[in-house]
């Protein structure tokens, strides 16, 4: 690890050319690329291993249940007095714990080569993250170091003539700016402004008005009769129905 950071590192230094020297990010982005495809390299290994394992392992259980059938046959053969016949199903089940002891041998090394397998892809995975992280704060580095020479760059070609050019469009702009906020307040409170406010108070009121007398009238403060129909709408025009009916 130490060396490979040590190499990232040397990336930026002098040693650096064409291609690489002006872009180091495609140095650092194919060294996480060649842990990436290691760490999957190591996943799909790992996953072939297991997989052989738990075959093997079915295998055994297999060949168990396959042992007790055969213990089972050949008790019940000679209990009937079927000696040849229980002979030939203990040969049977002879091959079968040979066929068992060479599936539990080849197990037993199959899920040794699981664990260091499984290990070896964590390694990995651990290795990768770290470079992973490495890179990140690498590539943090070269864009501040990059966005600071761009600074210094821009500062270095700006006159000073040009700045204080620039700094009088802004003043202007600004005073501009005022001016016309101070035209807008103004055409704000225009009589047309000031007439249409007073009129939406009145509306306001008029609700207000309307709504207490309705009030008054649940209460029986007020008879029905007394209150006022709206301006510009004459009284019996409020029940066309009754007047139609009439």
């Amino acid at each position: 690890m130490g060396r490979l950071t040590r190499a990232i590192r040397g990336f930026f230094g002098k040693f650096l050319s064409g291609v690489e020297q002006r872009n180091p990010e495609i140095l650092l982005e194919n060294a996480v690329q060649d842990e990436l495809e290691n760490l999957k390299k190591l996943q799909v290994a790992a996953a072939r291993t297991m997989a052989y394992e738990k075959m093997l392992a079915n295998d055994a259980v297999g060949k168990r249940k396959t042992l007790a059938v055969k213990e089972r046959q050949a008790r019940e053969l000679a209990a009937r007095g079927q000696r040849d016949a229980a002979v030939e199903v203990v040969q049977q089940k002879q091959e079968a714990q040979t066929q068992l002891a060479d599936i539990e041998a080849r197990l037993e090394e199959a899920r040794r080569n699981s664990q260091e397998m499984e290990q070896a892809f964590r390694d990995q995975e651990r290795r990768y993250n770290d470079i992973a992280r490495e890179r990140a704060a690498l590539m943090e580095e070269h864009q501040r170091a990059k966005a600071l020479r761009t600074a210094n760059d821009a500062r270095a070609q700006i006159s000073l003539s040009d700045s204080s050019r620039d700094l009088e469009k802004a003043r202007q702009s600004i005073r501009q700016a005022s001016y016309e906020a101070e035209a807008v307040g103004e055409l704000g409170t225009s009589e047309t402004e000031r007439q249409i406010a007073a009129a939406e108070i009145d509306v306001k009121r008029l609700d207000a008005e309307r709504e207490l007398e309705m009030m008054e009238i649940e209460m029986g403060l007020r008879e029905p009769e007394q209150i006022a129909a709206p301006e510009g709408m004459p009284a019996e025009q409020e029940r066309p129905e009754e007047s139609t009916r009439g």
